[in-house]
């Protein structure tokens, strides 16, 4: 049965020379007849009359056997025989016996060594009366392959540790003796932390001795509370707090092996077709592979987070003792070759095929394994085949030996050519989105056109994420945002300087079954998405509101649309010229499209269609600054605008000093060679027919006469690959010439296609004869906000109205009175009215305001209506509620003090400046005209102090000198 045994070896390690099994049958016999004399046999009967718990190897094994084993391998007695690591003895024993074997290569030598163990821990086992085991060895010296329970050296029984364990920590537990959940709890750190220190160290893992015992330590622990006796609350007291954001070194950390062909999303059908994603990773050193499962569910961040990614640890594989004869060694490896396979670079324009050449550039190829699905290892040379499942509780941490980052995807963006973006054209998409793109883009290093470049993965035409990222797990990944209960364990990296990835950083050690969400920290240039989202440090700590408020989020765009002006204002004609093909080619169809049907389902779907409803409106908003920069750019150059009826399929028209492609002229000639080529026309004559007849002048300085026309086109890049360099630069610079006409007609045609279309707004309206739906409704109300920014901006710009919706300046009663008055001018914009209506209607209002505040001011006990009046001073840290007195002394009173000791409000200061100063400039927007029968005009300051009650309007006479100049700002 031995010999059975020894041969099944010696097969699987690739001997198959008799004489090896020889060897190993006559040591084994050797051995056996050493064992069976006299004083063994006594020996091992006085131990066990004994019933000592320990039997000293001397008792069971020959002299010889006995020493080597306590030299080599520090091994006295029965239990550490068969408590040690096999592979590991194996290793000393034949570095020690190899020399008694001459002739022999190490891998026959090994198969001796491995014989002789194995009948002499059937001796141990015989002397401890165990019994005939059939358990594996330790995971050095596994079963062997198909799962031949003969393939593995006899060990003792134990079961799996269920202590949650590194592989690394795990297999120095193991080298230590210690078989069991209950040897672990009951460990003396102070034996061990002196080999734990010494066992990293042959690792190259410095470690103190004080750390080494915290490590321990927690192995001790962490086996107490599997065999219950500590609760899982104690463990949670004792241990320290996670670090909840990486630090700036998590980025240049080291990454893990992805096994990529292992790795794959798909389509979850029972999770609404959201990705699913399964991640294999693999540490080299240890011949581990770890394997992941990424899916989508609803977040745990915040009630309003949406979807969010989860990563759930399945576990580790450990490789089958069988497979590690494939295991190769990169100092094995005879030279390490830059790249494994031939690389060749083909340039379009040119034509030229460039391959790399040279020697020992792809020696190395042999040494890898076939490049299957499941291939495994840096050379390839294993399979998933060659893995199993490990027993243990083997954890996962990227700071356990052996570990580091994971990679969630290849890439989080670009994942489409459409992804990239210079900073400038990014900042135009995403202001007509309404900053919904910004949450989603990175900066990379490299430029775009000259230009810092930006990748994001969101729609051209929605501003939201396209299909593409939707498939992908990355666009799932939330932030931690300032919530320090939440711990980041994503960062984001770049592979390359035109691409960002997400790289999974997992602190503390994760268990099979375990799964956490993936946050990512987007730092703090994201901190205006997060204040416009309501958790921005501004919002947590001053109570500044999120873009829900109807105010708040006006005063922000505001002070975005001059930045875009003053932005825009700098453009030169080939940046207008590259903002208008963006919206004309990739934005303004599918906006237009989506905004004229308004068919659309889902919560996501309305959220898009008021996206783009408002991205109509903004585009039109640009396109007037665009223009007046562009036709202000044409003036200083006292460019000509190219005629109305200029076309862009009009035929060319040849002039001299033009460059032309010459086709095989002159033909049929014996005395020339026929030319194919670039030329130049030096001049152009008529023939007979009166068709133009060309003299060219080629780049050696001949000349070609009598050239028709009709083998003479218009060049193109491709006709340059073979022309001098010097003449493809001049082509080029006469094409941009001769091509500004064009480009400046397509920049004008592009003004005029994305403007407004009144009849937009009718197209929302269409179901107002069965009532608005909500969707209808919210579009509507949304358009006369954004309407009501362009008022503001128009009257800010122009130094006609000051700070408005400031608390410090404007009073409750009043903000409501501007609010209506804008939304009163954005109805007669979007859907025009009367002038008379609209006039009536803006007095009407006036008035109503008015009435309010003297209802107020006569009321004046009643504090929850006196606060309708006040401003808020927040020129220190307690914001102070104040209102205006009558008194000449003290006009300014703290709402607090005026409410224990009344005093009479200014009226006439409230009504002049609080409604008639706050309606006069948005009615300065509008050209009101005179009445029909008297002529008078229709609407004046004056005719407002009338309407508000204001009976001494001497307060109006400095503000009337200074809005005499004023025109109005809107056209009809």
């Amino acid at each position: 049965a031995a010999g059975i045994w020894y041969k099944r070896i010696l097969q699987r390690n690739g001997a198959h020379d008799i004489g090896v099994v020889s060897e190993v049958v006559k040591v084994s016999v050797e051995n056996q007849v050493d064992r069976d004399s006299p004083q063994s046999i006594e020996a091992s009967v006085h131990v066990e009359k004994k019933n000592d718990p320990s039997v000293l190897l001397e008792c069971i094994l020959s002299s010889h056997e006995a020493i080597a084993l306590k030299n080599k391998c520090d091994i006295i007695t029965a239990q550490q025989l068969l408590a040690a690591d096999g592979k590991d003895l194996i290793r000393r024993l034949t570095g020690s016996v190899e020399a008694s074997f001459c002739g022999r290569n190490v891998n026959e030598v090994k198969c001796i060594v491995e014989g002789m163990l194995y009948s002499w821990m059937l001796r141990a086992q015989e002397a401890l009366k165990l019994g005939e085991s059939t358990s594996e060895s330790m995971s050095s010296v596994a079963s062997a392959d198909d799962g031949e329970n003969g393939g593995a050296i006899p060990t003792e029984s134990r079961s799996a540790f269920q202590t949650r364990l590194s592989y690394v920590d795990l297999q120095f537990i193991k080298s230590q003796h210690i078989s069991s959940d209950e040897q672990l709890a009951n460990l003396d750190c102070s034996l061990f932390d002196h080999r734990y220190v010494a066992y990293l160290g042959k690792m190259r893992k410095k470690i103190s001795l004080t750390e080494a015992t915290e490590v321990i330590n927690k192995w001790r622990q962490g086996a107490r509370l599997v065999l219950g006796l500590k609760s899982k609350e104690d463990d949670i007291c004792g241990s320290p707090p996670p670090n909840p954001r990486l630090g700036k070194d998590s980025g240049t950390q080291e990454m893990m092996n992805t096994v990529v062909n292992l790795c794959h999303t798909v389509a979850d059908e029972e999770n609404e077709g959201l990705p699913r994603r399964t991640i294999f990773t693999y540490d080299r050193s240890n011949n581990v592979l770890y394997e992941f499962v990424a899916s989508v569910k609803n977040s745990m961040c915040s009630p309003d987070a949406g979807k969010g990614a989860f990563l759930t640890y399945k576990g580790a594989k450990v490789l089958k003792a069988s497979s590690t004869w494939k295991k190769k060694d990169p100092a094995d490896i005879p030279s390490m070759s830059q790249t494994r396979k031939p690389l060749e670079a083909i340039f379009s324009f040119s034509g030229a095929t460039v391959t790399l050449a040279g020697s020992n550039i792809h020696t190395d190829e042999p040494h890898y394994g076939p490049e299957n699905d499941d291939c495994v290892g840096l050379y390839r040379e294993f399979t998933l085949n060659d893995f199993v499942d490990a027993d243990d509780n083997i954890t996962f941490s990227s700071k356990h030996l052996g570990c580091a980052l994971i990679e969630l995807e290849s890439r989080y963006a670009p994942l489409l050519p459409t992804d990239r973006k210079t900073d400038q054209l990014f900042s135009v998409k995403d202001f007509i989105f309404s900053y919904e793109p910004s949450s989603w883009r990175y900066d990379v290093a490299e430029e775009l056109n000259g230009y810092p470049q930006v990748v994001d993965f969101t729609d051209d035409t929605t501003g939201a994420p396209h299909d593409v990222a939707r498939a992908h797990m990355s666009m799932y990944v939330n932030e931690v945002g300032h919530d320090m209960d939440l711990v980041q364990n994503v960062s984001a990296c770049s592979p390359t300087p035109r691409a960002v990835a997400y790289y999974i950083h997992i602190d503390k050690p994760m268990s099979k079954g375990e799964t956490v969400e993936l946050l990512s920290n987007y730092k703090e240039h994201y901190e205006a998405m997060r204040e416009r989202r309501g958790y921005g440090k501004a919002n947590l700590l001053d109570g500044v509101k999120s873009d829900d408020h109807d105010i708040t989020r006006l005063q922000r765009n505001l002070k975005d649309r001059f930045l875009i002006e003053e932005s825009i204002l700098q453009f030169t004609d080939d940046e207008i010229r590259q903002v208008i093909d963006f919206f004309t080619t990739r934005v303004w169809d599918g906006v237009q499209a989506a905004t004229s049907s308004f068919e659309v389902s889902g919560e996501e779907g309305h959220s898009n269609l008021l996206r783009q409803c408002i991205a109509r409106r903004r585009m039109h908003w640009l396109s007037k600054i665009l223009r007046a920069r562009f036709l202000e750019l044409l003036r200083r150059r006292r460019s000509k605008l190219p005629p109305l009826d200029y076309s862009d399929n009009e035929d060319c028209t040849f002039q001299p000093g033009m460059f032309v492609f010459v086709h095989e002229w002159p033909k049929d000639d014996p005395r020339r060679t026929a030319y194919t080529g670039i030329a130049t026309i030096t001049s152009i004559s008529k023939d007979k027919w009166n068709r133009n007849v060309f003299e060219l002048s080629l780049s050696d300085g001949k000349l070609i006469e009598s050239v028709p026309e009709a083998v003479v086109t218009i060049p193109t890049h491709e006709d340059f690959k073979d022309a001098p360099k010097r003449t493809h630069s001049n082509w080029m610079k006469w094409k941009k010439q001769a091509d500004l006409p064009r480009m400046r007609l397509k920049v004008l045609k592009g003004f005029d296609t994305i403007q407004w279309d009144p009849s937009f707004v009718w197209n929302i309206l269409a179901g107002l004869g069965s009532g608005l739906s909500e969707m209808q409704t919210t579009i509507l109300q949304s358009m006369r906000w954004e309407l009501s920014e362009e008022l503001l901006f128009l009257l800010m710009k122009n130094k006609r109205l000051s700070h408005p919706f400031d608390e410090q300046i404007w009073c409750p009663i009043s903000m409501s009175l501007m609010t209506k008055c804008l939304h009163l001018i954005a109805d007669f914009l979007l859907m025009g009215r009367d002038k008379k209506i609209l006039c009536k209607a803006f007095m009407g209002l006036a008035r109503d305001a008015a009435n309010t505040m003297k209802d107020i001011i006569n009321e004046s006990e009643n504090a929850s209506l006196v606060g309708n009046l006040a401003f808020v001073d927040k020129s220190n840290e307690q914001n102070v509620a104040y209102v205006t007195a009558e008194s000449v002394d003290v006009n300014k009173l703290a709402l607090e003090d005026y409410m224990n000791k009344p005093q009479p409000l200014d009226l006439d200061w409230y009504l002049v400046h609080q409604v008639i100063l706050a309606v006069h400039p948005l009615a300065s927007l509008i050209d009101w005209g005179s009445s029909a029968g008297t002529g008078n005009p229709l609407y004046s300051i004056h005719k407002t102090s009338t309407y508000v009650g204001l009976e001494d309007s001497s307060y109006l006479n400095f503000y009337t000198l200074k809005d005499k100049d004023w025109h109005p700002l809107l056209c009809d």
